[in-house]
């Protein structure tokens, strides 16, 4: 499914920590940052990222559709909402001051 795969931006927020605290997703760069990302955010393992780096998730349809740990500015989600399926609860995004973003 390449084109599934050429929605992706390359953002790199999903290469980031996360955590969800009531209906806040704070975006954590504490060491969470992921060591396969460029100083200009995009993966430089891409074509190979599920072997080489064990935590990398494959972003699914249902994922897109629901995980409320991806940002609004995901490419993927919004596909979704242009598409009218995202179901994931809004999250109140909130970056860490060190995160430079």
């Amino acid at each position: 499914m390449k084109w599934w795969e050429d929605i992706c931006t390359g953002c790199g927020l999903c290469c980031h920590q996360k955590t969800r605290i009531g209906r806040r997703c704070y975006l954590l760069d504490l060491d969470g940052r992921c060591g396969h990302l460029g100083d200009d955010g995009r993966c430089l393992v891409y074509d190979k990222r599920f072997s080489v780096c064990p935590s990398c998730r494959k972003m699914t349809l249902p994922r897109a559709m629901f995980a409320s740990w991806l940002p609004p500015s995901c490419a993927y989600v919004a596909w979704a909402k242009r598409h009218h399926i995202r179901f994931a609860p809004d999250c109140e995004w909130v970056f860490s001051s060190g995160s430079g973003m």
